[in-house]
């Protein structure tokens, strides 16, 4: 085809204007490393990673680690274009968007076997980001027209912020790519200045005038533009070119011939090109800030934008607490949601990075801030329209948020992508939760939007109508949701799979150490990829990645687009994988090779060392000794040259360390090694003779036995006969076949013939050389001969056997002659009818035969080679009449012949229909007997024995009954008896075939019902471990109920059940079905139990009670401080109205607490035990009532009526001094002394009584102090002890049950002590003299303290008699 012709010719040399460009490119950059490196070929020296490193390391300023050495295999060639490609991809999130590095396609494998293509792609690569990529970016945005036009709206534009402003598309620093950008910078910096059109990199850069006019936009003073335009393309590109090189310092990467044709390569150019970025002035800022035109009017359209949205915050405030109906108000609400979503891809886009880090401005932070304060709160304000509406239709507006929020949830992958996988796992679960009450909402809605009104409460119809809309998005989105996040898992757990390979694999490809490490390197390979499966584990990993993929695309077209979409993703994996695998392959083999080497290197060290002790010691021996010694001198050398090559490349493949130690270790031997060579080397060729005499004879040995046995069985006699010359011929062709051996081996004897005649004796070598004359001759015979024998046998072989074939011929037709002739006679022979018909042979046909043997015979004479037998002669007497029989005999004979056809017409029919029968019974029989899955049986058998009918039967019986009219009788009896054997089999089989199928159902029943039992233990099992992680034994029974109350799999079990029953009452009562049923319910009941089990130890695990039980604890805690505070103030007695304004704050600020104990008991009371939520929700209700009487008529009216107390007592102790004073006064003022006496009296009465009242008073705290302290020690143990008889009794062993009977015994004790303080208790109260309100509160907690003993000593009673 010479169009492809044309186009593969152009795809070859633009494969070769891109190797030498880009080869000249990295040799430019080579040039500044230390020592300078250079690239010769490309696609070769690119292979070992170290040329790409060096080049990248240059090009970023980076230090890189890279495997070197003289023999550094193929797997550390991979390990350094690793290195370099996860460089260069680590780039893309250090760098601005628009420089992330892409490496689509681009293998460590592909590179190392050098693909051209791969190779010049993974160049560009790296030319197009670390040259063109970032020297465009720095390029001044180049927006004249736009610049203007938004200049002209602004200007235009209305400074109301009610309305939108004007749409402003934000400017990113570089439109259209690299390429664009740099055409663009050509354009209107250098070409159209001249009035040359460069619309691409290719054919516009052929006449050479665009480089000019570059080089004269950077330097004008450097080229006369108007001389240029009349020249050469040639001549103009090569001075181009040189200017370039010498006056800006510009490599030249191109050659003339290269621009000069009908289509240069673009990428090329475009890599000479963009150097002259290099050389642009730096531009000088407009204004003190260095703002363009662009960034200013940019930042006028975001201010514009945030008012605008800020304005439409407000608007949303007002109208939300505007007055109206809920019609009134959705109205509102949905003109402000238009306008809102009016401007969204304006937002959107004005939100688009222009930085170079990828970083928002602050004014488009600003904006991002309003529209998701904005948004937010116009969804706020839908949901509560939504709950505004009538029941049951408010339920589904909660619900449709909810859905919608769920379908709106991008989950942001910033972690580890195993992490994100279980992130991605948790958010299905909830959207498939959130999910589940699609349908029942859905019926709701269907029958509210039928009737337009909630039980005769109309509802909005605006409203109405796009709650319809969204329950249809969420109903036609929630599959393709569910997809995505399915496959978003796959591809989570995937990549976390390579990348724990490629990890693993780098762990692998490293510098080597010792022996050991490397035998624990190869053992942890081997853990790695044999005993954890990996390839096996890939091979699940990515049938469930395709399966979910597959799906993902069914469910939306549209994600298989771009560089992100699904089948790419795919195609990514499977290169990676391909690469990945190929190299983890190769690790092993590489392992060890490297132990191969050190333990070559261990074995010859240590034995060599031993032998250089010995040596050395030998060379003071005598001559004698020393020859006999240093005898095997060859076999030292060639230990000596195994240890060196092992050490070499243990050196190269193994670390520093171990490299420096290896060196100087070689260093030492060889250097004893070259001392004791030098005085013993002469002893090398003596034993150097001895070996190649040995080689020669055994040698010459084998190729003796070769030609003998070859001359044996060539020169061998030949009896003439057709199996004797094909064996004959078959040793030729062997002996042929063995000459290429005996050529070889007569190289190896001449060769060792050679070496040894060079200094062996004289005569020996004599004798050596007449033996390879000799068996040069021999070999020559036998290959001369074997050719020609090989030809007379192929020639003979055909003619011995048409001889043979005649001589037979011969015998048989005047052997069967002879008996026809002399039975001829006996005209009542049935021997003598039955061949009649075939006498047909004449004597001519005997005369033929005899000549056609003799002339085979003289054929073979010919050849003179072989010995012959003579041929055996035979006297034939042939009559020369015609023979006798009459031609009524012929007739007869035609007859006889007729029937005996049809005769044996019946019998094939008959044994073909047996057949066919005996084949149907034995598959028949077969099938009855045929094991394995038990669902794929029933379908075959089921198939096979419904196409089985009668006919078969019936042909052979007919064919029986016809056979039996022609049989004699006594060949009957047989016949019928073969009909009633294969009859009554027939019969067994038809009466089978029904049970047989039935046994299968029950199979197929039983092997249903144990997938579903497995799949319950794996579900359990999966429980059990998740519970033994971080998981929360809340939400493991939750999965728990919904797994067995919603699946319910032993419902399905127990319906397949009574299947297999009705199935088993078809069969015996002894049938194995039977048993197969009884297996099944134990093994369903057993399942049953266990689940049981599971849900019960479910519910009693501790730890969903320990939040609530620390809250708990916390609020109890809080509330006998507070309890011993009020005490305090009875003591102090004090007025203080400020310490009593915080205790009612306290009070109050526990009650989100209470709240929050009694919601989280709700829910927990969902996933735990009657008993225990009992016990739970009395010690709530306890403690809530406490603190309530602690809030209203324990703490605040106590101390208020203590206060009054107080105070009266205060009053009378007042009044008393006074009256004291005054009765002092009196005695003092007393008339006489027995008057002064008498007062005295009165007076110490007085102050008696006053103290009495005191100490009373003092007394009356006290008691009550010690009645909350004991009070307080008796609830901490009753709830500690609640806490302990909340579980169930599960015992393991004899000795639990025993420990557990103990522990009760001594909990039984203490109850008792508990008992005794609750009735001392009810007595203080009893004793303790208050008033009125405050001594009846006294009674009552000490009556409730007592029942509260009591019912744990019931509980604890119940529990001791049940264990």
């Amino acid at each position: 085809d010479p169009g492809r012709y044309g186009k593969n010719r152009l795809g070859f040399s633009q494969e070769a204007v891109q190797k030498r460009t880009f080869t000249k490119w990295i040799n430019s950059h080579l040039a500044k490393c230390v020592p300078p490196l250079e690239v010769t070929d490309l696609f070769e020296d690119i292979k070992d990673g170290v040329m790409l490193l060096a080049l990248l390391e240059v090009l970023s300023g980076q230090k890189l680690p890279c495997e070197q050495g003289k023999k550094l295999k193929r797997i550390h060639w991979v390990a350094n274009i690793g290195t370099a490609l996860k460089f260069l991809e680590g780039r893309k999130v250090r760098v601005h968007r628009l420089l992330c590095i892409k490496l689509v396609n681009i293998n460590s494998t592909d590179i190392v076997d050098g693909r051209p293509s791969i190779v010049l792609g993974l160049v560009w690569t790296i030319i197009l980001y670390f040259q063109i990529e970032e020297l465009t970016s720095s390029l001044p945005a180049l927006h004249a027209l736009s610049s203007s036009a938004s200049s002209l709206d602004s200007s235009t534009s209305s400074t109301d912020t009610t309305s939108p402003p004007v749409k402003r598309k934000p400017l990113p620093p570089m439109q259209g790519g690299a390429r664009k950008a740099l055409l663009r910078w050509v354009q209107q910096t250098a070409t159209k200045r001249h009035g040359l059109e460069v619309k691409d990199f290719g054919p516009s850069w052929r006449t050479g005038l665009a480089f000019f006019a570059v080089i004269h936009a950077l330097r004008p003073h450097l080229v006369d533009m108007e001389r240029v335009w009349r020249r050469p393309n040639r001549e103009n590109l090569q001075e181009a070119f040189l200017l370039a090189e010498t006056e800006l310092g510009i490599p030249q990467l191109l050659d003339p011939e290269d621009v000069d044709v009908d289509k240069p390569d673009e990428k090329s150019v475009m890599t000479y090109v963009a150097q002259f970025l290099k050389h642009l002035p730096v531009p000088k800022q407009s204004d003190s800030e260095g703002q363009t035109v662009d960034e200013r009017e940019q930042r006028k359209s975001l201010r514009e934008l945030k008012m605008w949205l800020d304005q439409l915050e407000r608007d949303a405030v007002q109208a939300q607490e505007t007055e109206g109906n809920l019609a009134q108000q959705y109205q509102l609400f949905k003109s402000l949601r238009v306008q809102l979503e009016m401007m969204r891809k304006q937002v959107e886009g004005a939100l688009q990075s222009t930085q170079r880090d990828g970083m928002l401005t602050v004014d488009q932070a600003l904006v991002k801030q309003a529209w998701e304060r904005v948004s937010n709160r116009l969804l706020d304000w839908h949901l509560q329209l939504d709950r505004s509406l009538p029941a049951p239709l408010d339920m589904v507006g909660t619900w449709l948020h909810e859905a919608e929020g769920a379908l709106r949830q991008e989950v942001t992958v910033q972690q580890a992508h195993e992490v994100a996988a279980s992130t991605v796992h948790r958010a299905i679960e909830q959207h498939k939760d959130v999910l589940r009450s699609l349908d029942s909402h859905h019926q709701v809605f269907q029958r509210i939007h039928k009737d337009r009104s909630v039980g005769g409460v109309p509802v909005p119809p605006d409203q109405l109508q796009d709650m319809a809309e969204r329950l249809n998005f969420v109903s036609t989105s929630s599959s393709v949701h569910l997809a995505k996040m399915e496959y978003l898992e796959n591809k989570h757990h995937m990549q976390a799979y390579l990348t724990l390979a490629e990890s693993k694999l780098r762990s692998w490809i490293i510098k080597y150490g010792q022996q050991e490490s490397v035998e624990l390197m190869l053992r942890n390979y081997i853990t790695f990829v044999e005993k954890q499966r990996f390839f096996e584990n890939y091979e699940a990993l990515f049938q469930s990645l395709k399966q979910s993929a597959e799906a993902y695309v069914s469910a939306d077209s549209s994600v298989d687009e771009g560089e992100t979409g699904v089948r790419r993703f795919m195609r990514e994996v499977v290169t990676q994988w391909r690469s990945l695998s190929m190299e983890v392959r190769s690790v092993r083999s590489m392992l060890e090779e490297v132990l191969s080497n050190w333990e070559r290197y261990a074995s010859t060290v240590a034995s060599l060392q031993v032998w250089l002790e010995d040596a050395e010691e030998a060379l003071s021996q005598p001559e004698n000794t020393k020859r006999e010694f240093f005898r095997n001198l060859s076999h030292w050398m060639d230990q000596h040259a195994a240890m060196n090559d092992a050490g070499n490349f243990l050196i190269e493949t193994c670390d520093d360390t171990v490299s420096l130690e290896l060196k100087q270790q070689l260093l030492i031997l060889n250097g004893r090694w070259r001392e004791l060579f030098l005085k013993v080397k002469q002893y090398a060729h003596s034993d150097e003779l001895e070996k190649w005499r040995k080689n020669h004879l055994k040698a010459v040995w084998a190729l003796k036995e070769l030609l003998d046995t070859a001359e044996t069985k060539l020169n061998a006699p030949v009896h003439v006969s057709f199996l004797n010359v094909r064996a004959f011929l078959q040793d030729v062709e062997n002996t042929k076949q063995k000459v290429v051996a005996m050529e070889t081996q007569y190289k190896l004897a001449a060769r060792s013939a050679q070496l040894l005649a060079k200094d062996a004796p004289q005569d020996e070598a004599a004798r050596v050389m007449a033996t390879m004359a000799t068996a040069k001759s021999q070999l020559s015979k036998v290959r001369e001969r074997c050719p020609s024998l090989v030809r007379e046998c192929h020639v003979l072989l055909p003619l011995l056997e048409e001889m043979e074939k005649h001589i037979n011929t011969f015998y048989q037709a005047l052997e069967q002659a002879s008996r026809i002739t002399s039975s001829e006679r006996d005209p009542d022979s049935h021997t003598q009818q039955k061949h009649k018909w075939q006498v047909g042979l004449n004597d001519n046909e005997l005369l033929q035969e005899y000549q056609n043997t003799q002339g085979v015979t003289a054929q073979i004479r010919v050849y003179k080679y072989y010995n012959y037998i003579v041929l055996p002669k035979r006297p034939i007497t042939i009559a020369a009449t015609k023979h006798p029989f009459s031609q009524a005999l012929l007739k007869e004979v035609g007859d006889w012949r007729r029937q005996e056809e049809a005769n044996n017409c019946l019998r094939r029919r008959f044994e073909e229909s047996q057949q066919e029968l005996e084949r149907v019974l034995k598959k028949s029989q077969g099938c009855l007997r045929e094991t394995g899955e038990a669902e794929e049986l029933l379908k075959k058998h089921t198939e096979y024995f419904g196409q089985l009918d009668q006919r078969v039967l019936s042909v052979f019986l007919k064919a029986c009954d016809e056979l039996t009219d022609i049989l004699p009788q006594e060949e009957q009896q047989g016949l019928q008896e073969t009909v009633r054997r294969l009859h009554k089999h027939w019969k067994d089989i038809q009466g089978e075939v029904p049970s047989h199928l039935i046994r299968l159902k029950v199979e197929v029943e039983q092997s249903k019902v144990l997938l579903i039992l497995q799949n319950c233990r794996a579900e359990l099992d999966r429980e059990m471990q998740a519970l033994s992680g971080t998981c929360t034994s809340e939400r493991v029974i939750k999965e728990h109920r919904t797994f067995f109350r919603e699946r319910k799999p032993l419902t399905l079990c127990e319906k397949r059940i009574r299947s297999m029953v009705d199935l088993c009452h078809k069969l015996p009562d002894n049938d194995a079905a039977y048993r197969t049923l009884e297996s099944t319910r134990r093994a369903v009941e057993e399942a049953a139990e266990q689940i049981k089990i599971i849900h019960l130890k479910l519910e009693q695990h501790p730890d969903k009670w320990k939040e609530w039980n620390e809250r708990y604890c916390e609020l109890s805690d809080w509330l006998s401080s507070q309890k011993r505070q009020v005490r305090l103030l009875r003591d102090m007695a004090i007025n203080s109205s400020h310490q009593e304004q915080a205790l009612r704050e306290a009070v109050d600020s526990q009650e989100e607490n209470l709240l929050w104990l009694k919601s989280r008991l709700a829910g927990l009371s969902e996933v735990s035990s009657e008993l225990e939520v009992q016990r739970q929700r009395a010690a709530l209700t306890k403690l809530s009532t406490d603190l309530r009487l602690g809030e209203e008529g324990s703490a605040m009216p106590q101390y208020e009526e203590l206060r009054e107390e107080v105070n009266v007592a205060l009053e009378e102790v007042l009044t008393a001094r006074k009256e004291a004073e005054e009765q002092t006064s009196r005695i003092l003022n007393a008339e006489s002394l027995e008057e002064a006496k008498q007062l005295h009296l009165i007076h110490q009465v007085c102050v008696e009584l006053i103290l009495s009242f005191l100490h009373h008073l003092k007394a009356t705290l006290s008691a009550w102090q010690d009645f909350e302290a004991e009070r307080e020690t008796v609830w901490r143990f009753i709830s500690n002890t609640n806490n302990e008889l909340h579980k169930e009794l599960i015992f393991n062993s004899l000795g639990s049950l025993r420990t557990e009977l103990e522990y009760n015994k001594e909990l039984f004790a203490k109850v008792e002590e508990c008992s005794v303080q609750a009735d001392l208790l009810l007595e203080m109260a009893s004793d303790i003299h208050l008033g009125p309100k405050n001594h009846t509160l006294l009674l009552q907690q000490a009556q409730s303290t007592r029942d509260a003993v009591m019912q744990l000593q019931d509980h604890l009673n119940k529990k001791y008699d049940a264990s």
